[in-house]
């Protein structure tokens, strides 16, 4: 029994999607719930080739404290290391694992030769680099008997285990309760991902195991347009659900009979999606080659014979139920999470003794490197410090920053380095690209960062070539969305090869983006809003007034117009000074911006406030007039501060006015253009009316407030404690 403080290490890319995910993530669960403690070392893998994250079932170990992610450099021993799925180990990791295990397997979750008998991958290639990355000894487990290379079927075969690496499934969380039909005539269902390898090779044939005839309903999980194209027009009969849009055992309870036939090339590995239907109830109908898996717990027809069959059971209920009975029998047998610990307690041994609680093993202290343009306000440097804030303790956030707020950041207690932006140096930008090449390549020399994420809306040319000159490195383009278009952007956008990953900061007003992003939101991670503070984060009321030494009673009305540093908002600043200067108990409040190059007078009686992260203290207001920038637009709607959203509407910057209008017309908020200074009387006078403050609280109240920065900082200690598989790299890591 190993001595170290695991007992299995888990190894793969945690973000593979699907069954792969989802059978690791079951395996993780069934150790723990056995008292194994589980390592998880991440790979990132050449098989995904935009941002995915972790995928949801592994994250939910993680959080639930069923696995570690451990720093993959450090030393590691266990009992029994489990490599998920060899493409994997397409290339060698970037860095030598330091594993050790008395036992090794590599799960093989997809075969090594496809239907048509050709190579799905260099299983020799990919055999040898495993064996070295934990040192010899590794045999290939498949995951079922149609995963395992049959004998003769191929040459130089990989060493094999005796025994196949069942998927499992938590047997009564997936149990369904099937006292009767759910309908008046059968359902028949599938899920899949969408793929047409995952259905029949014709329309004919698709048509007779999925029945164009209203004497049948039939449920699809998985649907996508290749399905119009593949049977011509979608039958009446047919029920379509995007992939992932409905729970699937709530999928699975709704429907009597689970009918999965798949393309003739295509190698169903092992058919977790059957299993889960068979352990949820529902009668799984098969083609014959899956019975040497599930046995009698499955019934086996060809396509033609399908509707015969589902008429058969549906008029025979003591059929059915003995059916049931058999199913649940194979499925707790072969692939329960009971089975599991039976097979695991045979290979290496009960779980590791412990003789005090578990603490999670140190990771060694990683780096990001946080580079943020230059702007007119400080958009880019706060929604990079919302993140900072959120990373794991165990990783240093760096800053590199072209904005002349620079000494925020030093506030927040972060390091920081300014890199002035060619307009404050009065050189060409031909000059200062080479300058700000060489500036990063010694910036990343100097920290040895394991990321660089760069929030800013032009991926410049100096730092591109940075990021080739520093290929070990991960970079990550965070950019909000808004484009305005024009060449530049279509410039702009094809820069984004030059990164590893892309994340697009969610938008609230999203529905109205029709900038040139949007045709790029399948190559890039969307998350939610970014926001530097969290609500709880923000003063009440009566505490933050008292900071800010505001009137206690009263309205209190904050005017935040930006920098104004390349847009005029003088005209509409003095039109609402003006009229609520007629307000009895009313204070006027100027936000004054850290970057600011010359803050305008202010009458008497206005006071002005100098404070950063001004969302602290945004409680203490009844309503704003405020910029539509993305940081002030979302942090005043998630705070739920009833505003006038006045859109900066200089050519350079985002679409404001979407923003403005989409809060207009949805009830978040007020739109006041400045070309429409008319209005400024109305909408002010709008908002001195507490109903209508009330009923915008409320509509902001109901938006979703997950914060973007958090998943953000998820997916950077994600990367920062990963491995790169994805590419050669062994000719830049000998070089250097």
């Amino acid at each position: 029994m190993s001595q170290g403080p695991f007992d299995i290490v888990i190894i793969g890319d945690l973000r593979f999607p699907g069954g792969v995910a989802a059978g690791m993530s079951e395996h993780i669960r069934a150790q723990a719930k056995k008292g194994y403690r589980t390592a998880l070392v991440q790979i990132k893998g050449p098989v995904l080739k935009y941002p995915h994250p972790f995928h949801p079932r592994i994250r939910e170990c993680l959080d639930e404290g069923l696995a570690e992610l451990v720093d993959p450099d450090q030393e590691i021993s266990a009992a029994l290391a489990l490599a998920y799925h060899p493409q994997v180990f397409t290339h060698l990791p970037s860095r030598p694992l330091r594993i050790t295990a008395e036992r090794k397997l590599l799960i093989i979750n997809h075969p090594l030769i496809d239907g048509a008998g050709q190579p799905c991958y260099d299983w020799q290639t990919i055999d040898a680099n495993v064996q070295e990355s934990l040192g010899g000894d590794v045999l290939w487990s498949p995951v079922g008997p149609l995963a395992r290379p049959q004998p003769g079927a191929v040459s130089n075969p990989p060493p094999l285990f005796d025994d196949d690496w069942f998927e499992i499934v938590d047997v009564d969380a997936w149990a369904g309760k099937r006292d009767r039909f759910v309908g008046d005539i059968p359902v028949i269902g599938r899920h899949s991902r969408p793929d047409y390898l995952k259905w029949p090779d014709d329309p004919e044939t698709t048509l007779a195991a999925y029945p164009d005839d209203p004497a049948f309903k039939v449920r699809i999980l998985g649907a996508g347009d290749f399905l119009t194209e593949h049977v011509g027009s979608i039958p009446a009969n047919w029920e379509m659900l995007p992939f992932n849009s409905v729970d699937p055992v709530q999928f699975l309870s709704s429907i009597d009979f689970f009918v999965y036939h798949h393309h003739s090339t295509w190698v169903e590995a092992f058919g977790r999606v059957i299993v889960e239907a068979m352990a949820n109830g529902a009668l799984a109908i098969l083609p014959r080659h899956f019975e040497v898996l599930f046995g009698d717990g499955a019934i086996y027809a060809e396509p033609q014979d399908v509707r015969d069959t589902v008429q058969r059971y549906y008029l025979d209920k003591s059929a059915v139920i003995a059916q049931r009975k058999k199913a649940d029998a194979v499925v707790r047998e072969k692939f329960s999470h009971e089975a599991y610990a039976k097979r695991l307690k045979k290979l290496v041994g009960p779980p590791r003794k412990k003789k005090a609680a578990k603490k999670p093993l140190p990771r060694a202290q990683r780096r990001a490197l946080f580079v943020t343009s230059n702007g007119v306000g400080m958009g880019h440097l706060t929604r990079m410090l919302a993140v900072a804030r959120r990373c794991a303790p165990d990783i240093q956030p760096v800053f590199a920053t072209m904005s002349q707020a620079f000494r925020v950041v030093h506030d927040q207690g972060f390091m920081c380095e300014y890199i002035p932006f060619h307009g404050h140096l009065r050189c060409d930008m031909a000059s200062w690209n080479h300058f700000l090449r060489h500036e990063i390549n010694e910036l990343i020399s100097f920290y040895d960062p394991s990321i660089l994420v760069f929030d800013g809306n032009v991926a410049y040319g100096g730092l591109t070539g940075a990021l080739q000159d520093n290929p070990g490195c991960l970079s990550v383009w965070c950019r909000r969305a808004l484009w305005r278009p024009g060449a530049r952007a279509e410039e702009n956008i094809r820069r984004e090869s030059s990164f590893d990953a892309v994340i697009e900061q969610g938008e609230v007003a999203g529905d109205y983006d029709s900038g040139l992003t949007t045709l790029y939101r399948g190559r890039t991670r969307n998350v939610a809003p970014v926001r530097l503070l969290d609500s709880e984060e923000l003063l009440a009321r009566d505490d933050a007034r008292r900071e800010l030494g505001l009137n206690a009673d009263g309205t209190v009305v904050l005017i935040q117009l930006g920098s104004q540093n390349n847009y005029d908002y003088a005209e509409v600043q003095d039109a609402v000074i003006n009229r609520l200067s007629q307000e009895p108990d009313t204070q006027i409040v100027v936000a004054e911006w850290l970057i600011s190059h010359e803050p305008a007078p202010l009458p008497d009686g206005v006071k002005r406030v100098r404070a950063y992260p001004l969302g602290k203290y945004f409680n203490a207001f009844d309503f704003t007039v405020s910029a539509a920038g993305y940081n002030g637009f979302h942090e005043l709607l998630f705070a739920s501060v009833p505003s006038i959203f006045v859109p900066n509407e200089n050519p350079m910057m985002d679409e404001q006015l979407a923003r403005a209008q989409f809060a207009e017309r949805n009830g978040l908020g007020v739109c006041l253009r400045t070309r429409e200074m008319y209005k400024a009387r109305a909408c002010v006078e709008r908002l001195l009316d507490e109903t209508a403050r009330a009923d915008i609280r409320q509509r902001c109240a109901s938006l979703d407030a997950t914060n973007g920065a958090t998943e953000i900082a998820r997916f950077v200690e994600e990367c920062v404690f990963s491995l790169r598989g994805d590419k050669e790299l062994r000719g830049y890591w000998s070089a250097t």
